[in-house]
This record gives C-alpha cells, sequence and structure tokens, in this order.
C-alpha cells in the first residue's frame, strides 16, 4: 500500500508538472502572437501616427484613421498614444483625448467596465482616467465601493482623480479607499496631484475630520501657503490625542514665520513631545527668528539631546547675537553637555571661517567670528587670572 501510493503520487506529481509547463507554453505563444500583431497594426498605422506628431501644434481636430481599424487595432493604438499623452499636456492632451472618444473606444470601455472579470474592470478603468471620462465617474466610484483593499483599488482611484468634475466625487473616492482602515495617506495625495481640481479646500475641510486618518492626509496635502488662515484649527490640533498629528501640524506651522508668534513659540519650546521641541528649535536657526534668541538660549539645557543639538546649531544660524549667546553659554563656570556642544559649534564655525574666504551669502562673515571669539576669550582669561589671585 505504501509503495502503490508513492506510485500515484509521483503520477500525481508529474501530471501536475506536465500541465503547468502547458499552460506556460500557452501562455507564451499567446504572448508572443500579441507582439506580433502590436508590430504590424503599428506598422500598419505608421504614417498616420507620424500625422498625429506632426499636427500636433494645429488647432483643428485629428482626423480618424484613413482605414477603418478593427477593435484589436483600435485597443493597440489607444496604448500607443497613452504613451504620447504622458509626454504632453494642456491643447494636445485633449485633442489626443478627443480622437480616442472619436474612434469609439471610451463607449468601448465603459462596457468594459461592466464585466463580470475583474482584471477587465480594472483595465477599463485605467484606460477611462487616462481618456479623463467624466462620464465613467459613477460607475468608478461604483467599483471602488465594492472592491476589497489590494493594488488594483489605487488604479482605480487614480482613474477618478483624472477624470472627476467635482470635488465632492473626489472627497468620496478618499473616503472610500480609507475606509480600509489603512495608512496609506501619501500615496492618496499622490493620486490626488492628478486631478485638474483645486484640492487645497478638500485637505483644508480633512482637518476637522473625526477620522484621525482623514486629518492626516489634510496635513501631508495641505499647501504651506494656505496655513495661515487656519491658524487657530492648526493650534487646536497641536493638542490632538495623536501624537503623529500633534508632529505633523507642527512641522507644517514652522514652514512659516507668520505662525510663529512669541507665545506659540514658548508653547512649542516647552511642549511635552520632544520632537515638538526639536523642530521649532531648528525651525527658529532656518527661518532667521533673531527675536527668539533668549528661548533658544534657554532651550540648549533642554533634557532631550535633539533639543538641545538643535537649538545650539539654531543660534550658530542666527547672525552676531546667536555668536555671543553661544559665547555666553561656553562662559559657564559648570561643565554641561550644553556647554560641550556651543563650543564644539563654535570651534566649528570659526574653522569654516579660517577655510572658507568671505562670501556674501554668509550670515556673519570670518572676521566678525574671530572678532567676537576674541573677545569673549580675552574676558574668560581676565576672570580666571582674577580668581587665581
Amino acid at each position: 500500500m505504501p509503495l502503490r501510493f508513492a506510485v500515484f503520487l509521483l503520477y500525481g506529481i508529474g501530471g501536475a508538472a506536465t500541465v503547468g509547463l502547458l499552460v506556460l507554453f500557452v501562455l507564451k505563444l499567446r504572448h508572443i502572437a500579441a507582439d506580433k500583431q502590436t508590430a504590424r497594426c503599428l506598422h500598419t498605422y505608421h504614417d498616420y501616427l507620424i500625422y498625429l506628431q506632426a499636427h500636433a501644434e494645429e488647432e483643428e481636430r485629428f482626423k480618424l484613421p484613413y482605414r477603418n481599424p478593427s477593435q484589436k487595432e483600435k485597443q493597440i493604438l489607444q496604448k500607443h498614444l497613452f504613451e504620447l499623452m504622458d509626454r504632453v499636456t494642456g491643447v494636445h492632451r485633449l485633442k489626443l483625448i478627443a480622437l480616442l472618444q472619436e474612434m469609439g473606444l471610451e463607449e468601448y470601455d465603459l462596457r468594459r467596465l461592466q464585466s463580470v472579470r475583474k482584471w477587465v474592470r480594472i483595465d477599463a478603468a485605467y484606460n477611462l482616467g487616462m481618456m479623463r471620462s467624466q462620464a465613467a465617474v459613477p460607475g468608478m466610484l461604483k467599483l471602488l465601493r465594492a472592491s476589497a483593499y489590494d493594488s488594483t483599488i489605487f488604479i482605480v482611484a487614480r482613474a477618478i482623480a483624472k477624470s472627476a468634475p467635482r470635488l465632492e466625487d473626489v472627497r468620496e473616492m478618499v473616503e472610500s479607499v480609507m475606509a480600509h482602515g489603512k495608512n496609506c495617506q501619501q500615496l492618496l495625495v499622490d493620486i490626488l496631484h492628478e486631478s485638474p481640481l483645486d484640492t487645497g479646500p478638500l485637505y483644508a475641510s480633512f482637518l476637522q475630520a473625526e477620522d484621525e486618518k482623514l486629518v492626516k492626509l489634510g496635513l501631508i496635502g495641505l499647501s504651506p501657503l494656505s496655513l495661515a488662515e487656519r491658524e487657530r484649527l492648526l493650534h487646536r490640533l497641536v493638542a490632538s490625542r495623536d501624537k503623529e498629528i500633534r508632529i505633523r501640524v507642527v512641522k507644517l506651522m514652522c514652514r512659516d514665520a507668520r505662525l510663529l508668534s512669541a507665545s506659540t513659540v514658548n508653547l512649542l519650546l516647552s511642549h511635552s513631545d520632544w520632537e515638538i521641541r526639536a523642530v521649532t528649535a531648528k525651525a527658529i536657526g532656518e527661518l532667521g527668528m533673531s527675536e527668539y534668541i533668549p528661548q533658544l538660549k534657554q532651550a540648549t539645557a533642554d533634557a532631550n539631546w535633539w533639543v538641545s543639538y538643535n537649538s545650539t546649531h539654531s543660534l550658530a544660524q542666527l547672525q552676531v547675537e546667536g555668536f555671543l549667546a553661544l559665547c555666553e553659554i561656553v562662559d559657564e563656570n559648570e561643565e554641561s553637555t550644553r556647554k560641550e556642544l556651543a563650543m564644539q559649534v563654535l570651534q566649528g564655525q570659526l574653522e569654516r571661517s579660517v577655510r572658507q574666504p568671505p562670501a556674501a551669502k554668509e550670515q556673519l562673515p570670518p572676521e566678525a567670528k574671530r572678532r567676537l571669539y576674541d573677545t569673549w576669550s580675552r574676558g574668560s582669561l581676565q576672570t580666571a587670572h582674577s580668581m587665581e589671585k
């Protein structure tokens, strides 16, 4: 019995391997046949494709192919025209879309969107998105709502973003994708960049959503240029229960000096999240906000190393006043990590000043740095001598 079972098992494995090889062979033959058909079609319509490129700058609509292409030939031409559409914008792209519609390919893919086969529906959605088919948006939204979470939903989502004539449709697309509960906000922002609509109001509305994932999406996508109009809302989000939201909103605020008032800076530099304190300290130096040197000087003594590090380096960016503040920290009597960091930054600044020639873009000329350092050094030596006496 065991021997007979082993024989049957070997026959089964051999049969499965044979069937697998046959399937691969058939697929290979189909692929070769499809490549040959594509090559024949492009050769047949070579002159027509040259005509399309040569007349792209003209105002009149493209003429239909001089032959009556079969449905398969139309689909081959469609894929080739999609490649052209990726390289052009504006009127040129609209002319190609109008041509595909005249060839009946929009209607054809609208019918395929109702297919019982999943991959036919996905392919149709992709084609309709490339053609910016507004008529397909309701069907694609329905397809998206009925889809399980896998990579294909982003193909449909991108097609909707390209085609949707209203922000309400784009919102429904985003909410349908986010309903799966996955963290795909960055990918959705990339998809929304494909939309011809102004998505700024949509991102702003997400900041007030109850769903924290939608809030994060709004923070990722919202333009820094429109932040000042929503200062009150941003301050509310700084107190969010979600740490990622708190950090993201502070990073956005720190890109606009208008949002960093004295009260806000004091609040952020004393926040319980060290990441927020570190981001704020770094931003003050990058934005050149010398009025917050006292706060930065205090933050160099922060218990978190990154906060202290960012504060020290920001002081070095704030010209003469910041350089003097670093000298004052080094002049402290007690030994500390804060003092050590300040000394390292000072030495680095002075070494760069010696190596590099003066340039107009520098915040502080090398001679000024050397003069300040010499003045501070002399003062320190005098203090030390008086203590020895």
